[in-house]
């Protein structure tokens, strides 16, 4: 996807910040930048020696000038170019999402419904460059890219004008052999219909998952594409004749973009926001969320520059994250609330307006304790509201078990929906429910905050009502990165274990935590992947030991992570050991004994017990009066969630009364900034708490198994005195 820049890569190229790299070739390279007002962009740099002749830069220049002219949402915008610098460079719009190709490589054909939206919306993308004047004669799947609103089409690399015969060599096949028309084929010249007819090969491949003229050597390809019939197995009904008519020997026969528009549009929906399947959508989310978090985290050590610190600070100041934590204090007292009522039974007469806060929870074994601590959470800050005096109305807490189970996640969220008093809901509190339970509610127009998941593709069905106030899995990892880095662990070999049989958030979080270890931290990596349902674990971490590596991380379900720490302890390893963030709060230190002892978890999920604040301390005091011991873990944030939930809508009751608009609070929301106990709360674009959020370092927690539980020592990055 992409690796870090290399010392002989450049910092900077016309106005646009270097991050990453995202390819290379014998051209050049193509880099992650950033613009200066903020927007990511791929940035293609063709060494000098290959723009040596006049003619290569006069095309280059004409490929800026032309991919200029295109206007269409479904086609990368051109950010930038220069043909006449040394190295000639021209940036586009940077989609994060994979390629079709990517796409149906790991997951296989698309479904007739998604293979509709990619050919008409590819079909307007298309439709614009013809527009322009351009013929694309490169259409093919690694130059479709997939995002959450639908298809990107990528690379003018070697898009002509149609009027252009100068700057290209007559009798040239120009073009992917086995995606490219049969008059291209000839080497004759390529026009509108030769786009769509590669278009047709795109589509064929996306529905079938097969080249539809097979694989084989270029000469072979290109004679198949002339002399054969497509491979169109399996491909039935109206898709088949389009596709038919698409792939026609002859141009003339072949629709246009517009008419093969036409015939596909009759299923896209309005807004293709829920367009792929859920592995592929998986794919695309994770991708966007990490281009969120990586260019933004750079953990970057300097010598600070400026006049010498006050004492007590240090002179080494880390550039992404920093500044102290404000935590807000003011509200009831204490005894008062905790002692309070979280229904409205008492308070009917009052005349008051009378509501509910949902609560979805999912009381399987796994998941029990989380729920647990959501629902105390809950009925903590219902009755912190309803012991507040002149309150404009009352809340009770509705508590609804979805088992973990989607069809049963669904009903939860149609229950909810269908109860005209609830104004929001807290939950669900797995990934696959939230994805599952997200879809309800968006078209209800309810409210959902879920503040125990950390997988952002319930925004490809829920963009508006749904959020996150648990930082992203990414940021897990970032996390991790960051302690070691302060903790002066730069330059060393890490070893990481992923066990994929606690799901794909062990892999998003090991493949962060990688890619930083070798950037910022300019260390190597010793990675090992355990499928799932293998016996290979334990294989796996004897490899990654045998390579002398320094520090280790093992990322995988409870079960296995308590044998991975008892093999690790038994070869007498001394450097640091990390372990998923989903495992705080379980038996972790119980069940691994002297060998889990040491070992480290990151976490955003904070010990309340050990803050030493005001409010961390009037909570703590609140939990055990209600519930008889220390707060659950997880249940800080759950509490959190709920106040600013309830804070945003006390903001949409009106005045006069009436029901408040569903909409209005996720809309509040989606621009809030919430001081809680030991978060700023703030929302990315994707509706995840915001790891971009300059304080975000110091708000992500550093526990270590010591004397058999887990114990809160610091912060990823240590708060400013």
């Amino acid at each position: 996807m992409s690796e870090p820049l290399r010392p002989s890569d450049p910092s900077a190229v016309g106005g646009f910040r270097l991050l990453r790299r995202l390819g290379a070739g014998g051209m050049g390279v193509v880099y992650l930048g950033r613009s200066e007002a903020g927007a990511l962009a791929a940035v293609k740099v063709i060494r000098a020696e290959s723009a040596a002749d006049d003619g290569f830069r006069a095309r280059f220049a004409r490929e800026a000038d032309l991919a200029g002219r295109v206007d269409s949402p479904w086609v990368v915008p051109v950010l930038g170019a220069d043909a006449t610098a040394h190295d000639p460079w021209l940036a586009t719009g940077f989609v994060a999402g994979p390629s079709l190709a990517e796409a149906v490589g790991e997951h296989g054909p698309l479904p007739e419904s998604a293979v509709r939206v990619l050919g008409s919306l590819v079909g307007e993308a298309l439709a614009a460059v013809h527009s322009a004047g351009l013929v694309h004669r490169d259409v093919k799947p690694g130059n479709v890219l997939l995002a959450v609103n639908g298809p990107r089409l990528i690379d003018f690399g070697i898009a002509r004008a149609t009027d252009d015969t100068a700057l290209t060599a007559s009798g040239l096949v120009v073009g992917t052999p086995g995606f490219l028309a049969p008059e291209q084929a000839r080497g004759e010249d390529a026009s509108p219909a030769s786009d769509v007819f590669a278009l047709g090969c795109v589509l064929a491949y996306a529905t079938t998952g097969r080249p539809p003229f097979g694989t084989a050597t270029p000469d072979a390809l290109l004679y198949r594409t002339v002399h054969d019939e497509p491979d169109l197995d399996g491909v039935t009904g109206e898709l088949r004749e389009t596709l038919d008519a698409c792939l026609a020997k002859e141009p003339e026969l072949r629709p246009s973009p517009e008419e093969l528009r036409a015939r596909l549009a009759s299923d896209v929906p309005e807004s293709p926001s829920a367009w792929l399947p859920d592995p592929v959508a998986r794919t695309v989310a994770a991708r966007s969320a990490e281009s969120l978090a990586l260019p933004d985290i750079e953990p970057t050590v300097v010598d600070d520059p400026e006049p010498a610190q006050p004492p007590h600070t240090s002179r080494r100041r880390l550039l992404v994250v920093g500044g102290a934590l404000l935590l807000a204090g003011g509200g009831t007292g204490a005894a008062v609330w905790a002692s309070g009522s979280d229904d409205n039974k008492k308070d009917k007469a009052a005349g008051r307006p009378s509501y509910v806060l949902g609560v979805q929870v999912s009381r399987t074994a796994d998941r029990a304790a989380v729920s647990r601590a959501c629902e105390r959470a809950a009925r903590l800050a219902v009755a912190e509201h309803n012991a507040t005096a002149g309150r404009a109305f009352d809340l009770r807490v509705r508590v609804l078990d979805d088992r973990g189970d989607l069809d049963k996640a669904t009903d939860v969220a149609h229950e909810f929906a269908a109860d005209k008093d609830v104004v929001a809901v807290l939950g669900p509190v797995t990934e696959l429910t939230m994805r599952s339970a997200s879809r309800v509610y968006a078209a209800a127009k309810l409210t959902n905050v879920s503040s125990a998941t950390g997988q952002n593709d319930f925004y490809v069905w829920s963009p508006t009502v749904s959020f996150q106030t648990a930082a992203g899995e990414q940021a897990e990892g970032t996390g991790i990165a960051l302690q070691a880095l302060l903790s002066g662990k730069s330059g060393r070999q890490l070893g990481v274990v992923v066990d994929r049989s606690g799901g794909s958030v062990m892999h998003d979080q090991g493949s962060v935590l990688a890619v930083q270890w070798r950037g910022p931290l300019k260390g190597d990596v010793v990675p090992r992947i355990v499928a799932e349902d293998s016996n290979d674990a334990p294989g796996a971490v004897s490899y990654v030991l045998s390579q002398d590596v320094d520090d280790f991380a093992y990322f995988g379900p409870l079960d296995a992570t308590v044998r991975a720490a008892r093999q690790v302890a038994a070869t007498g390893f001394t450097g640091a050991r990390w372990m998923s963030h989903l495992l705080y709060g379980s038996d972790f230190p119980k069940l691994a004994g002297a060998a889990g002892e040491g070992w480290y978890l990151v976490s955003s999920v904070v010990d309340p017990t050990a803050l030493r604040t005001k409010e961390a301390e009037r909570f703590t005091a609140a939990w055990r009066k209600r519930f008889g011991d220390a707060p659950d873990p997880y249940g800080t944030e759950a509490y959190d969630s709920v106040r600013m939930v309830v804070r945003e809508f006390t903001r949409t009751v009106p005045s006069g009364g009436g029901r408040p608009d569903r909409l209005a609070l996720a809309k509040r929301l989606r621009k809030v900034t919430y001081q809680g106990i030991s978060h700023t709360y703030r929302f990315n674009t994707y509706n995840q708490y915001d790891t971009t959020y300059p304080r975000m370092g110091t708000e992500i927690y550093v526990h270590q198994v010591h004397d058999g539980r887990f114990q809160q020592v610091g912060t990823a990055v240590p708060k400013q005195e």
